[in-house]
C-alpha cells in the first residue's frame, strides 16, 4: 500500500440548507480514527403458498448508519458534531472564544463526506444520534459519535482525489494528564478517579422519519427520550467523602446516593481553566447505581460505580458543554 493511499481516507461534514439537500462548498474535516457509516436496507421476502421457499424480494427501508471515533480535540469538526447533539451554541469571550452548547434549538443536519481510498461517499440528511466520551489513566481521551443519514445515492459517489481535505494539525489531542472530575459542586477535583466514561443518546426514531412514497428518511429522525449514563472507576475504595466524591458508605445507603440541587453536580473537564484548549461537560443531577469493590488475588482494590444523569428541575436542564477554542462563529449559526 502506497503512503498516498492514506491521503484518501477522511471524514468531513457540512451543514445542509434543508434536510436531505446535499451540501456544496468547503467541508470541515476531522482527525477521525475510524468510521463505520454504511448504506443499509431491510430486505423484504415474499412467501406464497405455491412454492416451498420465498421466490420474490424487494428492498424495504433504506438508510445509512454508523459511528465516527476520534481522539478528543477542540477542533471545528468536534464543535459541529456536538452542536448536532445539543442544538444551541452561544459564543462569548474574546481570546479564546467560549462556546456554550445547551439542549435547545433545532438540531442541524449535515452532509457527511467519507473518503475511502478509491471513492468519495456523500451521505445526505446526516444527524447525530449519540455521543460517547471516555478518559482513562495513561491513555488519550476519546470521543465517538453515532450518526444516522439517508440512504446513500450512487449518484453522489465521486472519484477519489476530487476533494483535498485539510486538518487542524496545530491542535493537540486531550489526554489523561489534563482531565479532571469534580463532584457535588466541589471546587477541587478528585484525585481518586482512575477512569470515566459516559454516553449521551437521543434515541432518534428512524421508523417515523419515513413516509409513503419514499424508501428512505424524508425528515430528520425525531428525537425521543434523551438518556445519559456512565461509569466512574476510582483507584481506591473511598470510605469517606473526599473532595465531594461519593463514598462507599453513601453509595450503599438505604436511599442510595444522589447529587441534586442548583448548580453543577458532576463536572468532567479536559484541559486547564487558564488555557485556550478546554472542553467541559457539566451535569446537573446525578443518581448513582450500586458500587462494585470486589478483590481478586493480589490486584489492587478499586471502586467502580455507574451513574445516570437526570433532568434537574432546579436548573431546567440535564447538561451543557463548554468548549474553548479560536473559532469566533457559532457552530449552530
Amino acid at each position: 500500500m502506497a503512503k498516498t493511499d492514506f491521503n484518501n481516507r477522511f471524514v468531513g461534514l457540512k451543514e445542509e440548507s434543508s434536510y436531505g439537500t446535499k451540501a456544496t462548498g468547503t467541508y470541515t474535516f476531522g482527525e477521525v480514527d475510524d468510521e463505520s457509516i454504511r448504506h443499509q436496507f431491510d430486505l423484504l421476502n415474499r412467501d406464497d403458498m405455491s412454492r416451498y421457499g420465498a421466490a420474490k424480494s424487494v428492498n424495504g427501508k433504506e438508510y445509512s448508519e454508523g459511528e465516527f471515533n476520534l481522539a478528543l480535540l477542540n477542533d471545528d469538526f468536534t464543535g459541529f458534531m456536538i452542536a448536532g447533539l445539543m442544538g444551541t451554541d452561544t459564543v462569548s469571550g474574546s481570546s479564546p472564544k467560549v462556546h456554550t452548547f445547551t439542549e435547545a434549538g433545532t438540531l442541524t443536519s449535515y452532509t457527511f463526506l467519507v473518503g475511502r481510498q478509491e471513492q468519495e461517499h456523500f451521505y445526505t440528511g446526516g444527524v447525530v444520534n449519540s455521543m460517547s466520551v471516555s478518559a482513562s489513566l495513561n491513555e488519550y481521551a476519546t470521543i465517538g459519535f453515532g450518526v444516522m443519514a439517508q440512504a446513500e445515492d450512487n449518484a453522489n459517489l465521486a472519484v477519489v482525489g476530487t476533494t483535498t481535505p485539510s486538518f487542524p494539525d496545530t491542535l493537540p489531542a486531550l489526554y489523561f494528564s489534563n482531565a479532571k472530575v469534580f463532584f457535588n459542586g466541589n471546587g477541587t477535583a478528585s484525585d481518586a478517579v482512575r477512569s470515566i466514561s459516559f454516553d449521551i443518546n437521543l434515541n432518534r426514531d428512524g421508523d417515523n422519519a419515513c413516509g409513503l412514497g419514499s424508501t428512505t428518511y424524508i425528515r430528520a429522525p425525531p428525537i425521543q427520550r434523551r438518556e445519559i449514563s456512565g461509569t466512574i472507576e476510582f483507584n481506591r475504595v473511598l470510605t469517606t467523602t473526599t473532595n465531594g466524591a461519593p463514598s462507599y458508605d453513601d453509595l450503599i445507603d438505604e436511599d442510595g446516593e444522589e447529587f441534586a440541587g442548583s448548580g453543577v453536580e458532576l463536572k468532567v473537564q479536559f484541559g486547564d481553566d487558564s488555557t485556550a484548549d478546554l472542553l467541559t461537560f457539566n451535569f446537573y443531577k446525578i443518581r448513582f447505581e450500586a458500587p462494585e469493590a470486589n478483590v481478586s488475588g493480589r490486584d489492587t482494590q478499586t471502586l467502580s460505580v455507574g451513574f445516570t444523569a437526570l433532568f434537574s428541575p432546579d436548573d431546567s436542564k440535564m447538561m451543557d458543554i463548554v468548549m474553548k477554542n479560536s473559532q469566533a462563529t457559532s457552530y449552530t449559526a
